[in-house]
């Protein structure tokens, strides 16, 4: 009888230093923050053999991703369901660690779904909250390890819980001094079209923000330099703040005197607040002007409902996504903004009740005119790709925009059909030969039923601009097509 004899596995001739690098490309390479794979994988990788496992735990960065599961904690009771946490944090060392906790409920039946949209309410949602003290218990230890920070719940209770502790001051450890990273997000969207924010009774956020991050020598002064100053970027998803606490004790900002230009905020992000919480006016241009680096601002259906109370100048800004909801001075906004070497702008829509503000008015044309100013003033003389998503204006308004983008190179249309004949050479408004957007390189449309006006929009141009004479359409996966022209596509 012929008996096979076992082949050598290679990966064990190679040196500790090598494998350790590819736990870590395993562990962290493309693999999004917080997956469940990549969160367990270190366990895995330690469990194989002994010199795997030695590879594991002298390697602190292969556990520096924890992400607590507050679903499963309450499973396994709070006490055991912690014993992760505590593992993974023995296990990273004195390396610094991004912290996840979720407190997502998971899939929900349809009465447990129409309870949370109208009320933000579950059945779950206080047992997690209750789970907060204890997970920032140990938390709190290390935290002068934190590099992330991250809580997503699709209900209020949790992230109020978190705030609290966060917002309470500490007497006694470190701050957040490696701290680069901020991000809450309450998913609930439905919620954030009502004027009045739910639930009422938890609306005020007391206490300094992020007090406990600041360390036990804070005082009940603004800072006089960057209380956090690798803090880098920062996103509250449907979740406000004391704007004006924020303002002066997390950015540091203070009266006839700039932040420090190394230690300032590179992205933020406001997205899907009620309006009785957005930020005013002067609130809103405080923060700006406290983040003079700002590199990329998203502004989705927040921000201040009268504009901008003064100039701000973001001369650093490269990208902005502004989604708008016929409510507010947009162009009260837009005109107090000079960003003059933005790149990337995204204007996005949505349709809202029609009860959502007691001072609302129609809002019918808020994006023409919109659109019409920013044409028409050349805010963005730079600009070089322009994503719409669900606009809904004129073909002239469209067509007075394109004109006034002669350096745009990518251009997204998502449910924006009326932006197409805009690109047609006969509806330019401007005297003079030539198509507009004469730098175009490629062209996204969705969905792919606008696809015959898009080759009417391309067979037009060709004739007359030689360089559109040829192109590439490509239809894509999820039912868009794209368009390259010349050798513009990308590999």
């Amino acid at each position: 009888m012929n008996c096979r004899v076992p082949q050598p596995c290679y990966i064990g001739k190679l040196p500790m230093e090598i494998i350790s690098q590819i736990f870590m490309l395993a562990a962290h390479g493309d693999t999004p923050s917080g997956f469940p794979q990549s969160v367990m994988l270190p366990h895995a990788l330690a469990s194989v053999d002994l010199r795997w496992r030695t590879v594991a735990l002298c390697n602190h960065g292969l556990w520096s991703s924890v992400v607590i599961d507050l679903q499963k904690v309450i499973r396994n009771q709070i006490s055991e369901g912690l014993t992760l946490l505590t593992t993974m944090i023995t296990r990273s060392g004195c390396s610094s660690v991004d912290i996840t906790i979720r407190a997502q409920q998971g899939p929900m039946s349809g009465t447990e779904e129409m309870m949370r949209k109208k009320r933000d309410f579950t059945k779950t949602m206080s047992r997690y909250a209750d789970c907060m003290p204890a997970i920032f218990n140990l938390l709190f230890r290390e935290m002068y390890r934190w590099r992330s920070l991250e809580i997503i719940s699709d209900t209020w209770m949790p992230i109020h819980s978190a705030l609290q502790l966060l917002n309470e001051r500490r007497t006694e450890g470190s701050s957040a001094l490696r701290l680069e990273s901020i991000k809450l997000k309450r998913t609930n969207d439905y919620l954030s079209r009502f004027w009045l924010f739910c639930p009422s009774i938890m609306k005020m956020v007391e206490g300094t923000m992020f007090a406990a991050l600041l360390g036990p020598t804070s005082q009940d002064v603004p800072a006089q330099s960057p209380p956090l100053p690798k803090l880098r970027n920062i996103v509250l998803y449907g979740v406000h703040l004391n704007w004006t606490n924020f303002l002066h004790y997390t950015l540091g900002a203070t009266p006839n005197r700039s932040p420090t230009v190394s230690h300032s905020i590179q992205s933020l992000e406001l997205s899907h607040h009620s309006g009785e919480v957005r930020p005013t006016s002067d609130e809103f241009s405080g923060i700006l002007e406290a983040c003079p680096c700002l590199q990329n601002l998203v502004l989705r259906y927040s921000g201040p409902l009268a504009g901008l109370s003064r100039q701000v100048s973001l001369p650093l800004l490269k990208q902005l996504h502004y989604g708008y909801s016929c409510v507010g001075d947009d162009v009260g906004l837009f005109s107090g903004l000079h960003a003059p070497n933005l790149i990337t702008l995204s204007l996005e829509a949505r349709s809202l009740s029609t009860a959502y503000s007691p001072t609302q008015d129609d809002g019918e044309d808020d994006i023409d005119r919109l659109l019409k100013y920013c044409a028409t003033h050349f805010l963005f003389p730079k600009l070089q790709k322009l994503s719409l998503y669900n606009v809904n204006a004129a073909v002239n308004t469209f067509a007075l925009l394109m004109d006034a983008t002669p350096t745009l190179l990518h251009l997204l249309l998502h449910r924006t059909p009326n932006a197409l004949p805009a690109l047609l050479p006969i509806q330019k408004s401007l005297a003079g030969a030539g198509v507009p957007c004469p730098a175009l390189e490629s062209i996204y449309i969705f969905p792919s039923s606008h696809k015959d006006s898009l080759i009417v929009t391309l067979k037009e141009r060709s004739k007359s601009c030689p360089r559109f004479a040829e192109w590439l359409c490509e239809e894509m996966l999820e039912g868009g097509i794209t368009v390259f022209f010349g050798c513009s596509r990308v590999v």
